[in-house]
């Protein structure tokens, strides 16, 4: 059997394929090396009982990561795999727009990834091309699940949002100052942990607020990291991935007419579509 797993730095989906036949899919945490270290991943694969039970009868592994691009992220994933899949002949280890790509189309397009970051790439048809490297959820990742965490929390503690909203927001989650501090700087993975907060701004996207919020956020990511593919988006499509993308498609389709550009499709999860796609693209 194969198992093939989409990984962002939130979640984790795993999918077992035994030849032809998608047999079983599986959660995990996210992982990505970028932001947790290889114990942390270890206690993450260790602790799924679906993936122990299958593991011996793995003979192929194919891990799609965010994090992953650089040789040293790759082979720290890559020996924690063969070790844990000790039958496995083969490992392959790519970073996630490899995931996103796979899982979207097998045309030339440009592809941009928005869940828990964001990123974006275009595929020729055969090669992925990256012209603006991304710096994570510190730096950069406009648009994404982090950035609106980040952004929500910001108004909540500077005490900009409207009262009835900030009531609501306080009564969603943990927001004591302890609460926040630790998930900010003590956490393993703070992207994942601002991005836990971007549930409320999709729920509540009626409130003129938010919606200022979305609005922003989208603007920045087409114009900081889309538009860095302007000439190709001029005879491509424009595909997205991801649970923020898939949630705020009413927003994005918006922006990208304002922009002249053609929104093909979006696609939530990648591991639904990347299994059939990897038929016809020899990756």
């Amino acid at each position: 059997m194969i198992i093939i797993a989409d990984s962002g730095s939130t979640k984790c989906d795993w999918a077992v394929v035994d030849g032809k036949k998608e047999v079983l899919k599986i959660r995990t945490a996210g992982i990505n090396p970028r932001l947790i270290s290889e114990t942390e991943i270890n206690n993450i694969i260790n602790g799924s009982n679906e993936l122990e039970f299958i593991k011996d009868k793995i003979y192929e592994v194919c891990f799609y990561g965010a994090g992953c691009a650089s040789e040293k992220s790759k082979n720290s994933i890559k020996s924690i795999l063969k070790k844990y899949f000790n039958n496995a002949k083969n490992v392959l280890v790519k970073e996630d727009l490899s995931a996103a790509v796979f899982g979207t189309t097998t045309e030339a397009g440009v592809v941009c990834i928005l869940g828990t970051g964001s990123n974006c790439c275009y595929f020729d048809g055969k090669e992925i091309h990256v012209k603006q490297a991304s710096l994570g959820y510190s730096v950069m990742d406009e648009g994404s699940g982090n950035y609106f965490g980040k952004k929500l929390l910001n108004a909540y503690f500077y005490n900009k949002m409207p009262l009835e909203l900030h009531e609501k927001f306080k009564k969603s989650f943990d927001l004591s100052l302890e609460s926040v501090l630790k998930g900010l700087y003590e956490n393993e993975n703070p992207s994942a942990f601002l991005a836990s907060f971007a549930s409320f701004l999709i729920k509540n996207k009626s409130e003129p607020y938010i919606m200022d919020i979305i609005r922003k956020g989208i603007k920045e990511l087409f114009s900081n990291l889309i538009m860095c593919y302007k000439e190709e988006l001029k005879t491509k499509r424009l595909y997205f991935v991801g649970s923020i993308a898939y949630y705020l498609q009413v927003e994005i389709i918006e922006e990208a007419k304002n922009r002249n550009i053609s929104v093909r499709s979006f696609v939530r999860r990648p591991i639904d579509n990347i299994i059939e796609n990897m038929k016809t693209i020899d990756s």
